[in-house]
């Protein structure tokens, strides 16, 4: 079963991020793919997806992602969105969405997206000084200031119905109380924290360090028990452990129901394994010549499908088993090997988070 599909109608992007796994890791993928999806491409889609809708009634998200995705054609993406339209009705169950850095502020495209009901997540990785050490223009200069102004015009035209909320990459080095009372700041205090991808077998973490620093983030955000203040992982966290099997793949992954689609209308493996090595994420399939289901067939998909098999054996008598799910994917991967049954470089950091879930949900039952 696909959940998701991730297209990407970019492959360069308007910013240089320094921990980029599409430009910056050791992945050289998109050096051989157009820099922008043909429209011809993104019809073939829309009639892949169309043809996996007829043989299943299961919802499925669409995320248009690059590179920067609104830096595809304006032109593109609205005839992309009157064929979107037409789809919908036949399929209610489809969603799209957009993830963006927003460095640029393009009106017309946003109220296109208003419009067409398509939401958009922004990437911000926390308050200016730790946001501008990574999220930086191909000059090298910080991109928040540009970014918080792009988020005040938005809510001044009128269109933060469409702004779903902020994706960060953790990051160790900022206090956790600092980066909780820069949450408070935000427009919509919807956050997904995401643990670092670039960590592995080959590139392993500081000791301990994310797992103290989420363990801390989860401790101001459950004592302050604001409801409004969303932040996902935590949230399935929680879920996960009271024994809940609607949560996102986050947590107790049994596997990651997604396909990505790359520029030339490839199918990809999940962007977990770039940091990997070169061509890592490469498949034999392509929109063109093979509906979802044969790209099911790739090895490491079908891995990424059923990670409940490639739990690692240290995972087996794990205290966490259930809510790990074996640990972020992308920590379980080495430049020599997709295999994703190797225990994670960051086993001690997820148990350290999930002992601190634990003891807090232990203390409220009493």
């Amino acid at each position: 079963m696909i959940a998701s599909l991730i297209i990407k109608v970019t492959e360069y992007c308007n910013l240089s991020c320094r921990y980029c796994y599409m430009f910056n890791s050791h992945d050289n993928t998109y050096k051989q793919l157009p820099k922008q999806m043909p429209l011809e491409t993104m019809f073939q889609i829309l009639d892949r997806i169309a043809e996996y809708l007829q043989d299943s009634k299961q919802p499925l998200r669409v995320v248009l992602h690059g590179g920067e995705p609104t830096l595809w054609p304006f032109a593109s993406f609205e005839s992309f969105l009157q064929r979107w339209q037409l789809l919908r009705q036949t399929y209610p169950n489809l969603s799209l969405s957009l993830q963006t850095n927003f460095y640029e502020y393009n009106a017309a495209l946003l109220r296109l997206f208003y419009q067409y009901g398509v939401s958009i997540g922004i990437s911000l990785d926390g308050p200016q000084v730790v946001h501008d050490a990574q999220r930086v223009t191909h000059g090298g200069e910080g991109s928040y200031v540009q970014i918080m102004q792009n988020l005040k015009q938005l809510e001044a035209d009128g269109f933060m119905q469409i702004f779903s909320g902020v994706l960060s990459v953790a990051n160790h080095t900022i206090e956790p109380k600092r980066y909780w009372q820069w949450i408070q700041t935000l427009p919509k205090t919807n956050v997904s924290v995401l643990w670092p991808i670039h960590y592995n077998y080959d590139d392993a973490p500081p000791p301990n360090a994310y797992g103290k620093w989420y363990s801390e983030l989860f401790t101001h955000w459950a004592n302050a028990d604001d409801p409004t203040i969303k932040i996902r992982y935590f949230n399935d966290a929680i879920k996960c452990s009271l024994g809940s099997s609607q949560h996102g793949d986050s947590v107790g992954a049994k596997g990651l129901h997604s396909i990505i689609i790359n520029s030339a209308g490839a199918y990809e493996r999940h962007d977990y394994l770039r940091y990997a090595a070169d061509g890592r994420t490469r498949t034999r399939f392509n929109v063109f010549e093979h509906a979802f289901s044969e790209a099911l067939e790739d090895e490491v998909i079908r891995q990424c499908l059923h990670l409940s098999e490639q739990l690692p054996a240290a995972c087996e008598t794990c205290r966490h088993k259930t809510v790990c799910g074996g640990g972020f994917v992308a920590n379980r991967v080495s430049k020599s090997s997709s295999t994703l049954s190797r225990q994670s470089v960051m086993c001690e950091d997820h148990a350290r988070f999930f002992d601190t879930v634990k003891s807090y949900l232990n203390e409220a039952s009493i």
